[in-house]
């Protein structure tokens, strides 16, 4: 199940890209499914069931179909959950540019709603069977503790597909085939099984062989975070090699370009050469003159770094958290900068890296660092959050020499986010950045380069000694000053509230949208969902939302002290599920029953978690303080698991206590938005609410 889980919210994340920023959407309807599956796991199990929706989800969205909207051409399930993003509180790159109008919301609407019945309808008979064997077990503590085992096994086998970068037709045949496993062991074979099964293989299979309506198309490479498609730079003179152009998730995404002197000398016509010095490529080193030590945080396929070798860096630093963009760079980028000795590459995380080295340098420049991903399948975060933070330029800041400087490029399409950005640098090094705005060309994006220092008399000096540095102020200048008097009050980003894209604090009207439909469907289908006579089990209910929660609450921490890499995320679920079997074999060894006093250290310990500041640690190395702070994180989690497994241990109801545990995680996915209005840490009092609802709940079952 969570092999499959994972696989579906990696491939719907790429190929209905609404879902690349409502991650955890698919999450919930996962959980939806296991936990009504389980509820009605005394029922007949339709096995069929699961063959039958995924094929028809994989064929719904492989099928080349399109129909068109005000003129505009689109592919009901690819295109139609994007129109929701046509909303303005928020943003989402290469968003609908159609109006929101009622029929065009209302098509998002029901597209998203269909994918998302089609998803939970996958994941019931597995919930079912799950269920069952919860229930007729001997002994819960070892079946659960089973389960835990195989969703740690389930974590690191979707981990290894990555690692070696396969494609989804593969992930959904390992399903396939563990699914034929399971049910020639596990329970009776019918016809109609068969069929549907037979039909999922030939669905699987034809996405191999369909032939590709993607012209000039060079290679295709699922990375552990994103789909990669590489193309041939679109070039005005057919004679001249511009390089290469990089698609993410179905969209255009990066250049791999072209700009070295010998071609700009070799087409005078084409090409200027002291034009070029202002691309955002080589614009830092026209403020700092022959670097010796350049940092590069989103070195992408090399074009930051083949600058930094135009511009005689000594030694440059290039992070890249992709490694499917580093070797498609190494490969195929014109300038081949990676295989250059004065470059030392480094896959990591921008703002781990930033927390681990002590090096200093003079120039640290961001890149286009821009997310079309999410950070993890657990929540909404963005890869790119945590870069953009009042705390991330602090600590870049204390990374940079005294003469050194700090760029930032941004194409930032709302005028909200050029100003945040622009006050976060003012507030991390106590004076405004010199903000130039360059035009896309053929030397790049188009966008805007901050420019920031220590000290202002290092960019002065730099402005006022080059006549090149001159012009390219003076060209294209950004003239924050015209900017209405409420932009300089926007909220600042900071590692609490990392909601970049996100005007001000509120939940945006794409997650409201989804978040009432679910709740709707929770509230109005109660009398279909539930048995005659038997109602949900709230003590498991509030224990499931909490804890998705609690969740949210460790991986976004994680990941901000680890880094927001696809093998952290592994590591910290992981990491929480070996908690869940520890607090299984403590109850099990020493027969404890005394839920109150677990009660109390639970809701004792989330409040530690939520008074006890990260940063009260930094004076520890790296690697103590990442042990330190992650066993104070996970504690709750472990006197959870304990609670968890002692009820549930106690119910003649597993099925049911299990059903209504999952339905209760997918609610507590919903309630995971508050963050956009009450900051991440502030959940936390939402978690120990629900646990106290929960204490609650299990007095009052004890009383009756």
């Amino acid at each position: 199940m969570l092999f499959t889980e994972i696989g579906l919210i990696r491939w719907l994340s790429t190929e209905v890209r609404i879902f690349s920023y409502v991650n955890n959407l698919v999450l919930l309807s996962c959980f939806l499914g296991i936990g009504l599956g389980a509820y009605y796991s005394k029922r007949k199990i339709y096995f069929s069931l699961f063959g039958y929706s995924l094929a028809t989800l994989i064929f719904l969205i492989w099928v080349p179909i399109s129909f068109s909207i005000n003129g505009k051409s689109l592919h009901p399930f690819k295109d139609i959950p994007l129109l929701l993003s046509s909303f303005t509180d928020s943003f989402i790159w290469y968003e609908s540019t159609m109006t929101a109008t009622f029929f065009i919301t209302a098509l998002g609407i029901l597209s998203t709603l269909f994918l998302f019945i089609i998803i939970l309808l996958i994941f019931i008979p597995l919930g079912q069977l799950l269920g069952k064997l919860l229930d007729s077990h001997k002994n819960t503590i070892i079946a659960y503790s089973l389960n835990v085992v195989a969703s740690i096994g389930g974590v690191w086998a979707f981990s290894a597909c990555s690692f070696i970068y396969t494609p989804p037709w593969l992930w959904f045949m390992i399903v396939l085939a563990g699914l034929v496993i399971m049910l020639t062991y596990i329970i009776n074979r019918t016809r109609n099984m068969y069929v549907s099964l037979a039909l999922l293989a030939i669905t699987i299979l034809l996405t191999l062989f369909y032939p590709s309506e993607k012209p000039g198309l060079i290679k295709t490479v699922w990375s552990p975070y994103q789909k990669l498609e590489l193309y041939p730079h679109p070039s005005r003179n057919p004679n001249i090699n511009r390089g290469y152009l990089l698609n993410v998730n179905n969209v255009g995404y990066m250049g791999m370009l072209d700009l070295s002197d010998s071609i700009m000398n070799a087409n005078p016509l084409v090409f200027d050469i002291n034009r070029r010095k202002l691309s955002q490529y080589d614009i830092p080193y026209l403020f700092k003159n022959n670097p010796e030590n350049v940092l590069i945080l989103g070195a992408g396929a090399g074009n930051d770094v083949a600058g930094a070798l135009r511009g005689n860096a000594v030694s440059i630093d290039a992070i890249e958290i992709d490694p499917g963009i580093y070797q498609l760079g190494k490969e195929y980028h014109p300038e081949k900068p990676y295989s250059n000795s004065h470059v030392n590459m480094i896959i990591d995380d921008a703002r781990s890296f930033l927390k681990r080295t002590e090096k200093k340098y003079d120039i640290i420049s961001f890149g286009l660092l821009d997310a079309h991903t999410s950070q993890s399948s657990y929540n909404n975060m963005r890869i790119d959050h945590y870069v953009y933070t009042l705390e991330s330029f602090l600590e870049a800041g204390s990374r940079l020499k005294n003469d050194g400087i700090m760029t930032v490029a941004f194409e930032a399409p709302r005028p909200w986010i050029k100003m945040r950005l622009f006050n976060l640098l003012e507030e991390a090094f106590g004076h405004p950045p010199v903000a130039v705005k360059y035009s896309q060309n053929i030397f790049g994006w188009g966008g805007t380069m901050f420019v920031t220092a220590h000290n202002t008399t290092v960019l002065n000096l730099a402005i006022s000694n080059d006549p090149l540095v001159k012009r390219f102020v003076g060209l294209y200048r950004e003239n924050f000053e015209n900017y209405p008097p409420e932009a300089k009050m926007i909220k600042l980003t900071v590692d609490d509230w990392p909601y970049l894209y996100l005007q001000k604090p509120h939940i945006p009207k794409l997650h409201l949208i989804i978040m009432g439909i679910l709740l709707i469907l929770i509230v109005a289908g109660k009398k279909i969902v539930l048995r005659k006579g038997v109602r949900l089990d709230w003590h498991f209910f509030f224990l499931g939302a909490a804890f998705l929660l609690l969740e949210f609450q460790n991986i976004s921490k994680s990941t901000l002290l680890f880094g927001s890499t696809w093998l952290v995320n592994s590591f910290v679920i992981t990491g929480i599920l070996i908690l869940i079997l520890l607090a299984n074999l403590i109850v099990a060894k020493f027969k404890i029953n005394n839920v109150r006093l677990l009660y109390i250290l639970l809701i004792l310990s989330s409040l530690i978690v939520y008074f006890l500041p990260l940063d009260l640690f930094s004076s520890l190395d790296y690697w103590l303080r990442a042990i330190v702070v992650s066993i104070i994180l996970n504690i709750p989690i472990f006197f959870a698991g304990m609670v968890f497994i002692i009820s549930f241990k106690k119910t003649p109801f597993k099925d049911l206590a299990f059903g209504s545990n999952l339905i209760g995680a997918a609610v507590g996915g919903i309630l995971e938005s508050l963050s956009f209005i009450i900051g991440i840490n502030a959940l936390l009092l939402i978690v120990v609410v629900c646990y106290a609802m929960s204490f609650v709940f299990y007095r009052k079952a004890i009383a009756e």
